[in-house]
């Protein structure tokens, strides 16, 4: 069941706006603000299900999923009366807040359908619209004119700017692999990939995606190494031309000759239809798996379940190793948790963290779904699948870059009462009271992700195009890479310290000047290493790796690195 966060623009490219005084609404927004951010929440006839605020598709007949509820960042819902007077005053919901989502298309005037979503008003029967002055106003029967059609921005999730895919009409999430060579394995080159939707759980970083918002509605998909889905289900690399005409990281132009927007093959609009979303590409065709391989590509210009995605927002991922032996915790030898693997692998040695919000603690689980939890003789095993019976543990950051880790099978337990994970010589993991194990921890699953401070609302992007210079206000974020260092090859570094590289202009983050971050290193060389720990479930702090200085957003919206305390310091989410 999709709720997304939007921007709704009109014909006359103006954001809906709630006032933050008065509860005044009119579409005078020139740009994406929080005035301008709405939610578009399920709001179904049952009565009883929409007042317990029961958002679960199951609970309802698929009809119900139709129908809408549009939040203003106030809180407050958009209503209209039986004179077609919009008001968005009430934090409760009525029928007159009830909606439904039309799909229109409208030449746009270069030989090209533009795609609008239009919101009939179920209890009195009209179209949500605007007038020249920007009024917003329900006295349209039909959405004839470009009043009552509005482009919808997409604003990624609060602390989910990456997400599982999921197929309705599959039950599968999609996942990016390598293109098969024509003998029937893997490529030769792993740049090449298509996306397949075949897994059954969102499992490492091969399952997640972003999409960037362009233009007049238009939407990439990106996978997590930040390449686009093209409609023929391949995956290309594409940046945008420089000032000086020169592409930065190997894309090409389009074939609209724009150069700030991707081919006109990897984008798409999306489309409301029963409580989740559909991409349509410029041919008028929707995504779907197609084929044995459920090779994910447009094919048919209807749609069904197949045609039919929800974004799930997927549990951080995490590889741990250990410095008193520098090897990889594993369960390869069976269910005691125990430090002995050189490699990674997704099965044994990736664990996927999920946060308790209630009692500020993390559970921990294997691909199998299998939950740490304190076994016997001390030790710690991940051998349960109950929920219930699943052990809590706290992250507790050392001023190295290294985690401890605290653990208990109670979640209301203190940090006193807790137990530090230690080891054996052997590398078993067991609960003791002194000389805790330091962890390097490897982030599995984020690869590359969005920043957005916990207290913004923007994201952190390229302020100009080719320009090293950062921004914290974009509406529509720059993906930003993560490359750790390799510390395989390399024994006077730690692994945990990474490099942050934007695939815009093809640049890693450096400081200058003492403490203002910017893009412009041309190679790790002369790059800023960083370390990144872990807060919540949602969100992350970041610090120099050499001075510990950590990654500040102040009050005039300037990306800096600041000496302060842990508690202080910006968290971002990511």
């Amino acid at each position: 069941m999709w709720t997304g966060t939007v921007g709704l623009i009109n014909g006359q490219y103006k954001y809906l706006t709630a006032e933050t005084f008065g509860h005044k609404i009119n579409a005078n927004g020139s740009g994406l603000k929080k005035k301008q951010q709405w939610t578009i929440e399920p709001f179904p006839l049952s009565t009883a299900a929409a007042s317990n605020g029961n958002t679960n598709a199951n609970n309802f007949d698929e009809s119900e999923l139709e129908y809408v509820a549009i939040k203003s960042h106030l809180n407050c819902y958009l209503a209209v009366d039986n004179f077609g007077n919009v008001t968005c005053d009430s934090q409760e919901r009525n029928d007159g807040g009830r909606f439904t989502i039309t799909i229109c298309s409208m030449s746009n005037g270069q030989n090209e359908e533009s795609i609008y979503w239009a919101f009939r008003n179920v209890q009195r029967g009209y179209y949500l619209g605007t007038t020249a002055d920007g009024m917003i106003i329900c006295n349209a029967k039909m959405p004839q004119t470009r009043a009552e059609l509005w482009h919808v921005h997409l604003i990624p999730a609060r602390g989910a700017t990456m997400f599982a895919l999921k197929s309705i009409g599959r039950k599968r999430y999609a996942r990016a692999l390598p293109l098969p060579s024509q003998s029937g394995g893997a490529s030769e080159d792993s740049k090449c990939e298509q996306i397949q939707i075949d897994a059954t759980t969102p499992w490492g970083p091969e399952t997640l995606f972003q999409f960037k918002y362009y233009e007049g509605g238009r939407y990439a998909l990106l996978t997590s190494s930040c390449k686009y889905l093209n409609c023929d289900g391949s995956c290309v690399d594409w940046a945008p031309l420089l000032q000086n005409g020169s592409v930065t990281n190997g894309g090409s132009p389009t074939k609209t000759g724009s150069a700030s927007l991707p081919p006109v093959e990897c984008l798409f609009t999306i489309e409301y239809h029963g409580g989740y979303i559909a991409f349509r590409d410029f041919n008028g065709r929707y995504l779907a798996g197609a084929g044995r391989s459920a090779i994910l590509r447009t094919r048919s210009s209807n749609v069904s379940r197949d045609e039919l995605f929800e974004f799930e927002s997927a549990p951080i991922q995490i590889a741990l190793r250990a410095t008193f032996n520098n090897k990889w915790v594993s369960i390869k030898q069976g269910v005691d948790l125990s430090a002995n693997q050189n490699e990674i692998t997704s099965e044994f040695e990736t664990f996927q963290l999920q946060y308790n919000q209630e009692f500020d603690t993390w559970h921990i689980s294997t691909k199998e779904g299998n939950y740490w939890g304190l076994g016997g003789a001390s030790t710690i095993q991940a051998a349960n699948k109950d929920e219930k019976n699943r052990g809590h543990f706290k992250i507790k950051w050392n001023d190295d870059g290294t985690c401890s880790i605290l653990a208990s099978s109670d979640g209301k337990a203190t940090d006193d009462s807790m137990k530090w994970i230690c080891n054996r010589k052997s590398g078993q993991l067991f609960t003791g009271s002194q000389d805790p194990v330091r962890f390097f921890a490897m982030l599995q699953n984020r690869t590359s992700f969005n920043l957005r401070a916990s207290t913004g609302s923007g994201f952190i992007g390229i302020k100009v195009p080719g320009s090293g210079k950062l921004e914290s206000g974009k509406t529509a974020p720059d993906s930003i890479l993560v490359e750790y260092v390799n510390s395989e090859n390399s024994d006077d570094s730690a692994f945990n310290c990474c490099y942050f590289k934007m695939p815009a202009n093809n640049k890693y983050w450096s400081v200058i000047d003492g403490n203002i971050v910017v893009c412009d290193a041309a190679s790790p060389t002369c790059a800023q290493q960083w370390i990144m720990e872990l807060r919540n479930g949602s969100c992350i702090a970041i610090r120099m790796f050499d001075s510990g200085s950590y990654l500040t957003l102040t009050n005039q919206g300037a990306i800096t690195v600041t000496n302060c305390q842990a508690k202080d310091a910006t968290l971002w989410e990511f």
